[in-house]
């Protein structure tokens, strides 16, 4: 729909009698109620159009409304105002002179203020019923603008100069202004992914696109509505469906990054959001216009919900551009001109260092940094001489490949692992030469007792891959038996292949794969042979890891005979020996910042001498939990020694020998070493 703020005048109004007739204003004020009663939500044209008389005097007055202009005409909702109060007011000479179209936001705050002049009882449900009280909401922001200006072709290309457009951008401006296009709206008939450093570069594109596509007839409207901040909950809101509805028209402009939030695997954590927009693009797609932004530095859930869309929607992506120095300088200064104190050719010149190309995010980057510093040294000249506090980023590195490099023993793993590289580069040295490529199965199987570092290693490899090329997305999805086989008839197939879709692009891990394996009706045969069929499915997407104790493991692949053939990898993960124990001890006080003080080698290098004799002891996972009660001994023999005295720092890094005399090494003295050790 498109909102409209119109202001009308009239001649004459009819003489109304009211209970205090020395109070002109409130006979003012009960004239425009009873109008009111006569407009408010859905009040004509079939339900095309919500109005409402919001300000104004006599004489002249402003009337805020909803126009469903994809069902019915402006003319004709134009028309239905005038008559309404032509007819209800005996008014004379009734007549628009002014049309401006505004915003959501604008149309909810006119409405509040006619509530509080007592033109209107109650604005909250009449903002309610029109579905625009969503920008209040919790699981996502919106923000809007109106594009009034309508370009022309040359105008268009002379801004995405300005923007150091990329050929995509003026490739997609030659057929939004092609002849033989119709200037009427029927629908979209193709949507758009902006893919850029920063969203700043993706709405300057924005301001293009739009104002080109309505000058052509194909928007409705000129309201852009843009969606950030998108949190995983966002898809049990109607507030969502409501944007989308009032939307119908417009654009809407939706950001893919997700929130700031800590999420984990964004294809995961973001499934169903993915699958509530995928339906809301189905649903709005004919009459909205959805861009889509992928930031390259934080893409978010953008590829899983773009390759989920294009079943639905066609795409054009565009990309963000890259000019030269002076077009940089030019565009640098463009900007600066959105402030009151513009920059000047010396200003670029200091913060642009010269190359040969730049991007627009470069741009923008070296904008804000000028930008910042003009705060201070032109409008709020007290900080000029203000020292910044800077503090050092001491954040260590996590290459996942230097990591897994270091993890203790694996050396048959770290050798697969730089086989996979291997071969995916020099796919990727066939592929630029023109030569033939296909993509090997890389499917495994990792055998080994708990706490030998199976869904470690699978994690690493999907962050190594990713880095690496070798796969999209690097997807991290684990999952057992509970999360693949249900309870229902026909469910089961649905759930592994939900498994699937979130692992794509990455790694689908499957803990004790073998619990599939049963003798009762629980569907488990079901499960194996759905997910034997999804491996073939997803052959080039997905590489399932499959994980659990070395004998149980063949009962598994002896299930389905299809299921053996499709494993191109079976590593075991031997358990370790007391020292390998040490050497992993000694890595995991290193990352919790403690250290070891003389005697603590021997004491420990006993403990697991001791514990490697008892059956599924533990491997890394007991060296966990020994460290674990060694800190907490640690602590409280620290408060006892210190009380509320000042403690040294490095007395606090420090772990004695006697304090890993804790529960585990007591138990593995007893021989009894299953307590604390479970997966």
């Amino acid at each position: 729909m498109v909102f409209y703020d119109f202001t009308i005048d009239y001649d004459k109004t009819v003489t109304v009698c009211f209970p205090f007739d020395d109070d002109r204003s409130m006979k003012w004020n009960e004239q425009v109620s009873d109008l009111n009663e006569q407009f408010g939500y859905e009040c004509g044209l079939d339900g095309g159009i919500s109005a409402a008389v919001v300000s104004g005097t006599e004489g002249s007055i402003h009337v805020a409304a909803s126009c469903r202009i994809e069902r019915v005409s402006l003319k004709k909702c134009k028309d239905f105002i005038l008559e309404t109060i032509k007819s209800f007011w005996k008014a004379e000479n009734v007549h628009i002179v002014d049309t401006k179209e505004i915003g959501a936001k604008d149309i909810e705050s006119m409405i509040k203020r006619a509530d509080n002049m007592n033109y209107i009882s109650g604005h909250y449900p009449f903002v309610r019923d029109m579905g625009l009280d969503y920008f209040t909401n919790s699981q996502f922001h919106a923000k809007e603008r109106c594009f009034e200006q309508k370009l022309t072709k040359a105008s268009a290309v002379k801004q995405a100069d300005m923007i150091l457009g990329d050929n995509t951008l003026y490739e997609e401006l030659n057929r939004i202004f092609a002849p033989e296009n119709k200037k009427k709206f029927y629908g979209h008939p193709v949507h758009y992914k902006l893919t850029v450093g920063k969203t700043e570069a993706a709405m300057d594109i924005v301001k293009i696109l739009v104002p080109a596509l309505r000058k052509n007839g194909r928007l409705l409207g000129n309201r852009v509505i843009h969606i950030y901040d998108v949190e995983e909950g966002c898809y049990d809101e109607t507030d969502m469906d409501n944007l989308f509805e009032a939307a119908r028209g417009n654009t809407v402009v939706i950001e893919l990054a997700g929130s700031n939030g800590i999420h984990g695997n964004y294809a995961s954590s973001y499934e169903q959001v993915i699958e509530y927009f995928d339906g809301l693009v189905k649903k709005y797609g004919k009459d909205t216009l959805c861009i889509f932004i992928e930031c390259t530095e934080h893409p978010g859930f953008s590829e899983s919900l773009i390759s989920k869309v294009q079943s639905a929607i066609d795409l054009i992506e565009i990309k963000e551009g890259c000019g030269d120095y002076e077009r940089a300088c030019k565009y640098f200064i463009a900007l600066s001109k959105q402030t009151d104190f513009p920059a000047t050719e010396k200003d670029a010149e200091k913060l642009l260092p010269r190359k040969t190309l730049y991007t627009a995010t470069e741009v923008y980057g070296a904008y804000r940094k000028w930008y910042g510093n003009g705060l201070k040294s032109k409008v709020y000249t007290s900080y000029q001489n203000c020292a910044a506090v800077k503090i050092a980023d001491k954040r260590k590195s996590n290459e996942p490949y230097e990591e897994l490099q270091k993890m203790v023993g694996l050396t048959e793993i770290k050798k697969v692992v730089d086989q996979i590289i291997a071969m995916g580069k020099v796919t990727k040295l066939r592929s630029s030469m023109g030569m033939d490529t296909y993509k090997t199965s890389l499917h495994m199987i990792f055998t080994g007792n708990p706490g030998s570092a199976k869904t470690t290693v699978a994690r690493r490899i999907a962050q190594i891959l990713k880095k690496e090329g070798v796969l999209d997305t690097g997807n991290f999805v684990e999952c057992g038996r509970s999360d693949l086989v249900a309870k229902y008839v026909g469910w089961t197939a649905k759930q592994v292949k939900r498994k699937f879709f979130e692992a794509k692009g990455g790694i689908l891990f499957i803990d004790e794969a073998y619990a599939l394996v049963d003798e009762s009706q629980s569907f488990g045969d079901e499960a194996i042979n759905t997910i034997v069929q999804e491996m073939e499915n997803y052959r080039e997407d997905v590489i399932v890891i499959f994980a659990g104790y070395p004998e149980k493991m063949q009962d598994f692949l002896g299930k389905n005979e299809g299921l053996r053939s499709r494993i191109a990898f079976h590593l075991n993960f031997p358990d370790y020996n007391a020292e390998e124990l040490l050497r992993i001890l000694h890595l995991q006080v290193k990352q919790k910042g403690y250290h070891l003080s003389e005697g603590v080698d021997d004491r420990c290098l006993s403990i697991f001498e001791e514990a490697v004799k008892g059956k599924e002891f533990g491997n890394g996972r007991f060296v966990r939990n020994l460290l674990e009660q060694a800190m907490m001994k640690q602590a409280e023999r620290t408060m006892g020694e210190y009380g509320g005295e000042k403690v040294l720092r490095e007395y606090l890094m420090e772990l004695k020998a006697d304090d890993f005399d804790v529960n585990v090494s007591q138990r593995v003295k007893e021989k009894r070493v299953s307590i604390g050790f479970g997966r």
